[in-house]
Formats: structure tokens, sequence, C-alpha cells
């Protein structure tokens, strides 16, 4: 069982059972009286309660960082089905002898808006025919998974990973893939969103892909549909994909409703392969002009800093300049820790800078939990393993045994964007990459447009640390602001970047400033320098300067960027929006 130390609750040494009152780990240290024992613990029953903030726990066994314990549903083969189920699946043109190939069933099934209602069982098996997890259909195209289940893809038990693959939306247009001759078809089980699609499932079968000539994507026919298809290529590899496109249906089903078989199987057939690179023609672009049509141009994710007025668009690249020790490799953690909290994103990071990679992870852990690594208001152990778990999976630091060229470390990013999903890379600092060529304009030139051209095909976003060539002093005493064009070795460092940022800081009060340089369109942001304090212990960055007039005796209180609008205290972290609450219960 965890101890009381693992939450940062101080226990007596002499005391093991009956009930204590303690210190705060969480409210304690902000109060005017920080002595004031306001948290009671029952020993016995090994929960506790603070009487001033309200916080409420108990112990729980440890578990392994990774375990994720799901439930399964229970087989029951009912395969009985009502005239209305059956009817509902024939005015699609679903035949009887598909849904018991299926193993298609009925429950009844409490839907919150519905009350207790009859509805379709979707049985997802996996290869071994165990089930796994079940898709309810109720009333008005109400659906939902059973609970706590894991989230896999449908028909993996009927499926050959050696033969062509089908992918389709949803189960449906799975029955009826199958239904008109193409068996080898599996559905995706969550649909389609026009933002991130949660891709999960999709990491168990990966590796399967490699050993399958070619796979159909039979996607919705609109922007959801055609999203999710771009995101499930980006991940199988475009050269292994084609298109398929049901006429002018929305899906197969609608397709096999509206026309025939026939149509079905002609879709199929005139499948198409991605655009070639770098040649397009405009029916190759014809969805995508028709999507800028309707929700106008890519305005990417805004990492929701507080006067950073740049918004981060996928396929493209950054550059981050800045003094020796001015703050560039804080600042990008900073941006990348707000990237990974409002979008999702999953980022990896070749960051020589920052070694070893434990260190870098303490750094991203003070500006999660927002307290320090060690010392006075020190992150508990409890706020670690939030941290560990929150990051885990998301966030990569690669580190080749030997080949530290930008090839070596693209590959690397290539495999993580197949495997986990990658939004973005941080290479930091360009310094540190084992350059082969002589460092003329002309070969960074080119390293820069390899990594432009895989950002591009990559469908992922690149930070560059780069270092400029030679600090300025224009009043003989003070360095001046570098900009792109002052890096050292090219000023392709600027003719290149599609956003330039630069941090300089001003040591004696602990101001930085991030100018954005460079934006290469206008509805991604704008030029322009935003101000910002700099807590040393928790390493996050406040808006504004602070009035130091009686900075050491007050320090000064400012807004976080963490959370907009609502102010977060510094010793407050944002994970409690995102890790599951501990609490079960009342412990009192």
């Amino acid at each position: 069982m965890q101890s009381y130390s693992y939450y940062g609750i101080d226990i007596p040494q002499n005391k093991t059972t009956g009930q204590v009152q303690t210190i705060c780990p969480k409210c304690s240290h902000t109060r005017k009286k920080k002595t004031d024992k306001c948290l009671g613990v029952n020993l016995d029953k090994h929960v506790w309660h603070c009487i001033h903030c309200n916080w409420k726990g108990r112990l729980k066994e440890d578990k392994p960082m990774d375990q994720k314990i799901y439930t399964k549903p229970v087989w029951k083969n009912k395969t009985d089905l009502s005239d209305k189920t059956i009817k509902y699946f024939e005015s699609r043109k679903i035949k009887q002898e598909t849904l018991i190939r299926f193993k298609i069933t009925e429950s009844v099934e409490f839907f919150t808006n519905f009350g207790d209602v009859n509805c379709i069982n979707f049985n997802y098996f996996d290869a071994n025919n165990e089930l796994i997890n079940i898709k309810y259909r109720g009333p008005q195209k109400s659906f939902k998974l059973h609970k706590d289940a894991k989230l896999i893809m449908y028909n993996l038990n009927n499926v050959d990973f050696t033969q062509r693959i089908y992918i389709v939306e949803g189960e449906p247009d799975c029955l009826t893939m199958d239904q008109c001759g193409f068996k080898n078809v599996l559905s995706v089980p969550n649909g389609a969103s026009t933002g991130a699609n949660n891709l999960s499932y999709f990491d168990d079968i990966i590796d399967l892909l490699d050993n399958c000539p070619e796979v159909y994507l039979c996607l919705d026919n609109d922007n959801a549909g055609r999203n999710l298809r771009n995101q499930l290529a980006d991940r199988i590899g475009k050269e292994n994909c084609k298109i398929v496109e049901f006429k002018d249906c929305k899906d197969v089903n609608d397709c096999l409703n509206k026309y025939d078989l026939q149509a079905v199987i002609d879709s199929v057939t005139d499948a198409k392969d991605f655009p070639l690179e770098g040649v397009f023609t405009i029916s190759d672009l014809s969805d995508d002009i028709n999507d800028l049509y309707e929700n106008g141009l890519d305005k990417g994710v805004n990492c929701q800093i507080d006067g950073f007025n740049l918004n981060i668009v996928k396929g493209y690249l950054s550059i981050i300049t800045g003094i020796p020790s001015h703050g560039k490799s804080e600042w990008l953690d900073n941006m990348c820790v707000h990237l990974r909290r409002h979008h999702n994103w999953n980022g990896a990071f070749y960051s020589p800078e920052n070694r070893p990679s434990q260190l870098h992870f303490s750094k991203m852990a003070r500006k999660i939990v927002g307290k320090s690594w060690d010392g006075p208001n020190r992150m508990s152990h409890y706020d670690l393993d939030n941290v560990k778990k929150y990051l885990n999976n998301k966030f990569f630091f690669i580190k080749p045994e030997n080949d530290f060229t930008l090839d070596s470390i693209l590959n690397h990013c290539k495999q993580l964007k197949k495997r986990k999903g990658l939004d973005f890379f941080v290479i930091d600092a360009w310094n540190k990459l084992e350059h082969k060529g002589d460092g003329s304009t002309n070969d960074i030139g080119k390293s820069l447009d390899k990594i432009v051209a895989f950002c591009e095909i990559n469908n992922v976003h690149c930070f560059l640390v780069a270092h400029p060539t030679k600090m300025k002093k224009s009043d003989g005493k003070v360095f001046d602001v570098p900009t792109l064009y002052d890096i050292n070795g090219s000023s392709n460092f600027y003719n290149k970047a599609d956003n330039g940022i630069c941090v300089y800081r001003d040591k004696e009060i602990g101001v930085a400033y991030v100018y954005i340089q460079k934006v290469k369109f206008s509805h991604w942001g704008e030029e322009g320098m935003s101000s910002y304090s700099y807590e040393m212990n928790s390493t996050r960055y406040y808006k504004g300067t602070p009035d130091y007039s009686n900075w050491i005796n007050d320090a000064p209180k400012q807004e976080s960027v963490f959370e907009q609008p609502k102010p977060l205290e510094n010793n407050t972290s944002f994970l409690s929006d995102i890790v599951m609450n501990d609490n079960e219960d009342e412990p009192f």
C-alpha cells in the first residue's frame, strides 16, 4: 500500500492507529497560519480530509505505471434477433446471414436520455476470438461502448494481415463491405472527427500492417471522414494506402442502397493512389479545396499562452534563437507542455542541451505541477507519479547510441509518427547534430529543406533551436536582441523558417522577453513582443513585467498562463484537470 509521504502528508512517527491532525500539503503553505493542522487523518481507515480546502483521499494499492485494468463483457450467444432489428438491417440491404456471421446480438441497456432500452450489440472480438468490447446502438443513433473495456478495431477476428485490408468508419459499413465480397475489412471503433482522432486502437495493429501489401481507406465522404483518412494514412504511410470514394455517396452502405452491388465493386476497383509527392492535379486537390472553402484557412492550434500570438500548424518549421542561457529551451518546453495540455499533442525531443533526460523531465514536471523539484514546497511522490503517467507514451526522448546525424533523428521521428502518432518534434540544438557537409550556406539550406519536406510529408511540426553567431552590444554594455539572421552559419535560418522566435532575458529583474520575429501567414498570428516574469522554483512564466519596487519582501502575484481565464496559483498543478481523481468516497 502507498505511504502517506507519497501524498506529502506528514504523520508523527509514534502514531499508527486512531486519528491525527497534521499540516495539509495542499493548502497550509498558502495560508497566513502555515502551521495550522487542518488535515484530519484516520489511520485505521487510511483516509484523510482537510477542513480548509476540502481535500479528501485514501491510500491505494501500488500499481505499475503502465498498468490499466480493462473490463471485458460477458459473451452471450443469443442469435435470435427481434423483427425490429432484422427490419432495420434489411432497410440498409444487410442480410440476416451477414448478421449471424458477425455475431450481432441484442440486449437491454441503460442510456442516459432513454432509460433501459433494447439495443443492437456490435461485438468486438480480438484475433483470438475473445470478446473484448461491445458497441451498443440505442434509439435515435445513440451509441455507447462497454464501460472500461479496451478500444480495439471491429472484425479483428476475421482479418488476414498478409492480404489487402479495407478500413471503414462504422460497423454497418464493415458488414456491407463483407457482404459485397470484400472480406478482409476492419472498422474504426469510435467514428471520425474534424480534429485530432483518438487512434489508440491503432497501436495494437501497426506492426501487423508491416506485412500487409496495401490498405484501402474506405471512409466517409465528409470533412471528418477525410480528416480521419489522412491521419490513418500518416500512420500507415501514404505510399501503402489507396483512397476509395463511393461515387456521390457518403459511405459504402449508402452506395449499396442508392445504387447496387456493382456500384460498390466499381468504386473499390477504381481506388486512387494518394497524390504523388510534389505533383498535383485539380482533381487531387478537390477535397482540400472544398474543405478550404467550407472551413476556411488552417489556423493550427494556439498554445494558450497569454500574450503569445502565434498558432502552431503541423507540416511547418519554427526556429527559436537567443543568447546562450537566456531561456530558449525553457520557453520551448513551456510551449510544448501547453500543446500537450490544451491539444493532447505528442512530442519527441532530441535535446542534448537538456541531458540527461531525467533532468529534462524534471524541468517539465516543475512547469506542470507548479512546485520545486527539491527544497521548500517540493512536489510529492504523488505529484511525481501523476506527471510520469501524464507524459508517458506522449513525450519521447530521442537518444541515438552513435548516429547523431539529421537523417538519424528524422528516422526516429518517422517511426514515432507511425507507432505513436507524433505531432511535433524538437531539435535542441542545431550545433548538437552531426553535420557531414562543410557547413556552407548551401549545406545548411539543404538540411533545412530536408526538415521542411519531412514535416510536410509526415504532417508534424518541427521546433529547431539554433544559437546566434555573435552577440552585439550597441551601447557597449547590454547585448542586443539577436534575430534569425544572426544565427551561426547562414541566412537560410531566416529564409527557410516558417516561424521565428527569439527569447531574451533580463536576468537582473527576472523578466523574459519573447519576440515573434517571423510568421509565414498572417492568419497564424503576428510579429511582436511579450514580457513574462520567470519563477525559478517552478520554471513557470507569468504574463507581464512585475513591479519590483518591493520585490524582495513582497513577491508579485501574477496571473498564470497555464489556465485561462481563471488564475492558477503558483502551487497549483493543472493535472487535476486531467489525471483521474483517486478519491472514491467520503473519508469521514
